[in-house]
């Protein structure tokens, strides 16, 4: 089997699992407020995620209709710790809950724009991404920090290292931190956005980190993408 039908091969395995776990309500998404106003605890749950910063200038973005989104960061720390210890190595079934800690849209005239945080355990351990199939689309940026070279389902990709305390032996590297920010219909109009896809990422990821009480401390660099 060629490098190129191995990775397409293995992709083909990973979507159907996606799918699968999809059909089965493993996606986990924010809950939307019942009412037009802006929600402070969505707000600042997204300012928990990508820094108030960041979030004030996707705000500047998306104009006067922003809406925030989110879910319990407390809830899918513990949700994600409980899968990280309930994994063991040589039995993974490839399943995955996703969870999106925060979503933020908005925008004018009929269209909206939305920006979204994806987190959870990657499907891909650390050495096959820095093996032959692997680097045909992931990149390492750090130390144990890969990021994709083209955007899925969920946006652009970073996956880290991120050992919990308590799980089995090899969780780290072989379980990994899987983070993605979606934000392309908000930067399909004309003008630059306020700020960047890497920034946001960045900061997902680092927050992510901090949430979870991953043992490795790699910074995450500023340059992410191509």
């Amino acid at each position: 089997m060629s490098v190129t039908s191995g990775w397409v091969g293995r992709s083909a395995v990973v979507l159907a699992v996606v799918l699968s776990a999809a059909a089965c309500g493993g996606g986990d998404s924010p809950e939307p407020n019942a009412t037009d106003a802006v929600s402070p605890t969505a707000l600042k749950t997204c300012e928990d995620v990508f820094g108030k910063a960041n979030v004030e200038a996707v705000r500047a973005d998306l104009g006067d209709a922003f809406r925030p989104y989110d879910r319990s960061l407390a809830e899918m720390k513990d949700r994600m710790a409980a899968e990280a210890r309930g994994w063991t190595a040589g039995k993974d079934d490839l399943k995955r809950t996703t969870y999106h800690p925060c979503e933020m849209e908005g925008g004018g005239d009929g269209a909206t724009a939305r920006v979204t945080g994806t987190v959870g355990w990657s499907m891909y351990d650390i050495a096959f991404l820095g093996s032959g199939e692997g680097r045909q689309r992931w990149r390492a940026v750090a130390d144990g920090v890969y990021v994709a070279s083209r955007a899925d389902a969920w946006g652009m990709p970073l996956v880290m290292a991120c050992t919990i305390p308590g799980t089995a032996a090899g969780q780290g590297r072989e379980l990994p931190l899987q983070v993605a920010v979606n934000d392309a219909a908000r930067k399909s109009g004309s003008g630059d956005a306020a700020v960047s896809t890497e920034q946001l990422l960045k900061s997902l990821a680092e927050s992510t980190r901090t949430l979870l009480g991953c043992e490795e401390k790699t910074a995450v660099p500023d340059d992410l993408l191509p």
